[in-house]
C-alpha cells in the first residue's frame, strides 16, 4: 500500500469513528434533556446548516491549498466543538455545538476527498475512493459500538448512556486522527505543485454545474447520505419503541459498517463487470427493502436489517464521488465535490426536520417509509442516466 493510503485511512477511520460516535451519542444527550422527534431532526439538520454555505469554497480551497491542511483544520474544528458540547450543557448549546462539529466534519471530508481526486488523477478514482470509503466505514464500525459500550459501563440494564464518557471518547478519536496530516502534507504539496503548473482559470459553480450528468450524480449522492444521517439520528428512536439497549443499537450500526467495508472489497473489479449503473440500482434497492422493514423488526430482525443496510448505503458512496470526478476537470475536481457535498448538505438540512416532523403522527414507521419512498427516486435518477458513467476500464480492477 502506498503511503500516502495508508495515512489517509488511518486519518479517514479515526475522523469517522469520532464523528459517527458523537451522532449517536448526542441523540441521547438531547433526549435525557426532554428533547423530542422535532427537535432530533432539527439537530440533525444543524449538523449540516453551516456546511451548506462552507462546502464549495472550502473545495476551493482544497484545489488552491491542499486538502490535506483541510481535513487537518476540520479535525480542530470539530475537537472544538465536542469541548463546547461537554462544557456547557442545554438542548440550545446541543444546537451550536452540533453546527460547528458539522462545519468540522465538512473541512475533513473534503479535504480527504480532494486529496483522493488529486492524487488518483492518472488512476481508477472508483479504486482510490473505494480506498477512502473503507477506511471511512472501518470508522463507522469501530465509533459506536466503543463510545456506546464505554458510555453504558456501570450503568443499570434499560438505562440511558453516560453522554459524557461517551463524547470524551469521540474527542480522543479526533486527537488520535490529527497526525496523519504529517504523513500526507508531503505527497499533498507535490501533486499541487503539479496541478497549478497545468491548471487554467477555475470554474464557476454554474460551469461545473453544466457538466452533462453531473446533476443525476448530485441528486443521488444527496439521497444515500440523507439516509446515513436520518439513520444515526432515529435509530434512537426505533430502539426507545423497541426497548433496545444502547449497547444493542451500537453494535447493530457496527455491523452496518463491517458490511459496508466488507461489500467495497474488490468493488472495481465488480464495477468493471457489471458497470457502475447497475451496482447503483441494486445496492440501493437493497437499502429501500431494509427501510421498509425496519420499523416491523425487533433487535434481531434488525441484524438482517442492518446487513442490507450496510450493502445499500456502502457501495454507493464511493461510486457518486468517482461518478462526480470522472465528469470533471483534474483542476476542479475540489470544487466539484465541495459542490457535492453543497447538494448533500442541502439536503441534510431540508428532509431531516420534514421527516422528525412527520415523526410526530407517524412514529417510526413514519420516518424510515418516507426515507425507503426517497431512494426509490434515486434509483429512478440512476436509471435514466447514459451508460458512459456506469463503466470502468478493465486495467482499473487489476
Amino acid at each position: 500500500m502506498a503511503r500516502w493510503r495508508l495515512a489517509l485511512s488511518v486519518q479517514a477511520v479515526l475522523s469517522q469513528a469520532g464523528w459517527v460516535g458523537i451522532r449517536v451519542i448526542i441523540g441521547y444527550r438531547a433526549l435525557s434533556e426532554g428533547a423530542d422527534a422535532v427537535f432530533l431532526g432539527l439537530l440533525a439538520s444543524c449538523f449540516a446548516l453551516p456546511a451548506l454555505l462552507a462546502a464549495l469554497p472550502s473545495g476551493r480551497l482544497a484545489d488552491r491549498f491542499g486538502g490535506s491542511i483541510m481535513a487537518f483544520v476540520g479535525l480542530v474544528t470539530a475537537a472544538a466543538g465536542t469541548v463546547t458540547m461537554l462544557a456547557f450543557p442545554g438542548l440550545p448549546v446541543l444546537l451550536a455545538a452540533s453546527a460547528l462539529i458539522g462545519l468540522g466534519n465538512l473541512l475533513v471530508i473534503v479535504g480527504q476527498q480532494a486529496f483522493v481526486a488529486h492524487v488518483s488523477s492518472t488512476d481508477s478514482p472508483d479504486s482510490a475512493f473505494g480506498t477512502l470509503a473503507a477506511a471511512a466505514s472501518t470508522g463507522q464500525l469501530i465509533g459506536p459500538p466503543a463510545v456506546t459500550l464505554l458510555a453504558s459501563l456501570g450503568v443499570p440494564a434499560g438505562g440511558r448512556p453516560d453522554t459524557t464518557i461517551g463524547l470524551f471518547v469521540c474527542l480522543s478519536f479526533s486527537a488520535l486522527a490529527t497526525p496523519a496530516f504529517f504523513f500526507l502534507r508531503r505527497t499533498d504539496s507535490g501533486m499541487r505543485r503539479g496541478r497549478t503548473d497545468a491548471a487554467g482559470d477555475p470554474l464557476t459553480a454554474g460551469e461545473v454545474l453544466k457538466a452533462p450528468g453531473l446533476w443525476r450524480s448530485l441528486v443521488v449522492s444527496g439521497a444515500v447520505l440523507v439516509t446515513v444521517d436520518l439513520m444515526y439520528a432515529f435509530v434512537p428512536v426505533w430502539a426507545t419503541e423497541q426497548s433496545v439497549s444502547a449497547a444493542a443499537v451500537g453494535m447493530l450500526l457496527g455491523l452496518r459498517a463491517a458490511v459496508s467495508v466488507l461489500s467495497r472489497l474488490g468493488l472495481t473489479r465488480l464495477i468493471c463487470r457489471f458497470g457502475r449503473k447497475a451496482m447503483l440500482i441494486v445496492s440501493i434497492s437493497a437499502a429501500v427493502l431494509s427501510l421498509a422493514l425496519l420499523p416491523l423488526v425487533g433487535a434481531w430482525g434488525a441484524i438482517v436489517v442492518m446487513v442490507g443496510l450496510g450493502l445499500g448505503l456502502g457501495i454507493p458512496q464511493p461510486l457518486t464521488m468517482a461518478w462526480v470526478v470522472s465528469l470533471t476537470a483534474a483542476s476542479s475536481h475540489g470544487a466539484a465535490l465541495g459542490l457535492r457535498l453543497t447538494v448533500n448538505r442541502l439536503a441534510q438540512i431540508t428532509l431531516p426536520i420534514a421527516v422528525g416532523s412527520f415523526a410526530a403522527p407517524a412514529g417510526v414507521l413514519g420516518i424510515f417509509w418516507a426515507n425507503a419512498a426517497l431512494l426509490v427516486g434515486a434509483i429512478a435518477v440512476v436509471a435514466g442516466a447514459d451508460a458512459a458513467p456506469a463503466t470502468t476500464r478493465k486495467s482499473d480492477a487489476d
